[in-house]
């Protein structure tokens, strides 16, 4: 698991150490206090190239093939007060791996293209120097892998070695879902005789849920279900809460032995469910050894969280901009318990 992480320079934190983290994870805090870049710098710590600049996961958008970048624009926000000037630094201890590292730089690199021409030979034309982002991976053994990603034109262009990450990471937003992933991940807890985990966290929003599986019968694979009806009907006509616990668990199965990431878990899940969803994810993440970071805006998500994982290893961290730039409190169990007999701010 990953015990500790230290961020540096990174979108809204200029620098921020957490070194309480638990195998569940709940982050709290106002709107723009960094929640979702928290999860994107673990994402960014488990990948560690360059590539992933790129990823709707970090960047924020969607980049329709062919698209024009924004030049300095599209890389500044990665970058705290966009000071593209000072590096971006994440470094985390993990409890199996030790110290990783990534450092992230802004500089131009030219490119030199080689035109073969029939009748004069080979013509060499320089690229204009573009803004380049250069990932630095750093292993506990001091082993360093370098990549970089830079856009020229409307192409992409750069050089990602593979890396043998130490833990897999799966990030799980409301903007971006994926059926057709998600009938993928389905598929493999299938080859593992292990769905049983999805169907009975499904029967906490829709008890009537009888089997499930991947099928591609409108084209394109997706999750259907039985709930008693003549014919099998996809999940998603379930409602949102129905597919929004089948991607937590399916991601939470799919990176065994990792960490998954999950933005406003609340979402599409109404109050009075959450905390058996909290039960059902806690169960998962042991099965499969996975750990977990969820975001949330909603009280009743903490106080469901508290009620539901008493004793077992969860903690709750809110972080807060300070006079010395970012801070997160972690509160114990008892700290939580009294916050909430007193409806004190914890979110």
């Amino acid at each position: 698991m990953l015990e500790e992480i230290w961020i540096r320079n990174y979108r809204i934190f200029n620098e921020l150490r957490i070194d309480q983290f638990g195998r569940i994870n709940l982050i709290a805090g106002n709107n723009n206090s960094g929640k979702t870049s928290l999860l994107e710098a673990i994402f960014l710590l488990a990948g560690g190239r360059a590539e992933l600049a790129l990823n709707g996961h970090i960047s924020r958008v969607e980049l329709e093939p062919g698209a024009r970048l924004i030049g300095d624009n599209f890389w500044k926000p990665f970058f705290s007060d966009l000071d593209m000037e000072n590096s971006i630094l994440v470094e985390g201890l993990h409890t199996s791996h030790g110290h990783l590292s990534l450092e992230i730089t802004s500089g131009r690199q030219q490119f030199t293209d080689i035109l073969l021409d029939s009748t004069e030979g080979a013509i060499a034309t320089n690229s204009p120097n573009e803004h380049t982002l250069f990932f630095k991976y750093t292993f506990p053994s001091g082993q360093t892998v370098k990549s970089h990603i830079q856009e020229i034109g409307t192409r992409i262009t750069g050089e990602q070695p593979d890396i043998d990450v130490p833990f897999k990471a799966a990030i799980v937003l409301s903007r971006f879902p994926d059926s057709q992933e998600d009938a993928r991940r389905l598929s493999n807890l299938r080859k593992q005789k292990r769905e049983h985990f999805l169907l009975e966290a499904l029967r906490v929003i829709e008890p009537k849920l009888q089997s499930i599986e991947e099928n591609s019968a409108s084209g394109t694979p997706m999750i259907w279900g039985d709930i008693g009806l003549p014919e099998l009907i996809p999940l998603a006509i379930m409602g949102e809460g129905m597919s929004r616990i089948a991607r937590l668990v399916l991601a939470v199965s799919a990176v065994g032995d990792g960490i998954v990431m999950v933005d406003e878990l609340e979402n599409g899940l109404h109050h009075s469910v959450l905390p058996r969803v909290w039960l059902v994810l806690n169960e998962a993440a042991k099965q499969f050894n996975t750990q977990i970071f969820a975001t949330t805006h909603s009280f009743e998500c903490v106080r469901a969280a508290h009620n539901s994982l008493a004793g077992e290893d969860f903690r709750l961290h809110r972080l807060e901009e300070s006079d010395d730039g970012n801070r997160c409190i972690t509160y114990d169990p008892e700290t939580i318990a009294a916050a909430l007999e007193f409806n004190l701010e914890v979110r």
